[in-house]
């Protein structure tokens, strides 16, 4: 039950695109890693089968939290380089 509470929370999600993105940057790889993920987020979805009233919010914001921290990763990785 624990690991099903950490893959569900937007954290796990979001550090995953915060690391693609300040790694890779904007680069075809990233992209290709990205849309991976994404796919990977819905197909998770699928196999948890239908939301729970309590955990409905943060299962469904690991997705977005994904795209965001990979836009925020290449920010940071632009700046600093």
């Amino acid at each position: 039950m624990e690991i099903q509470r950490i893959t569900d929370s937007p954290f796990l999600w979001g550090a995953a695109g915060l690391a693609i993105g300040a790694a890779l940057g904007v680069t075809t790889l990233s992209v290709w890693l990205i849309a991976i993920g994404i796919g990977g987020h819905v197909l998770y979805l699928k196999l948890r089968g239908p939301a729970q009233h309590k955990t409905e919010g943060l299962l469904f914001a690991g997705g977005p939290a994904f795209m965001m921290a990979w836009v925020l990763g290449f920010i940071v990785r632009a700046l600093i380089i």
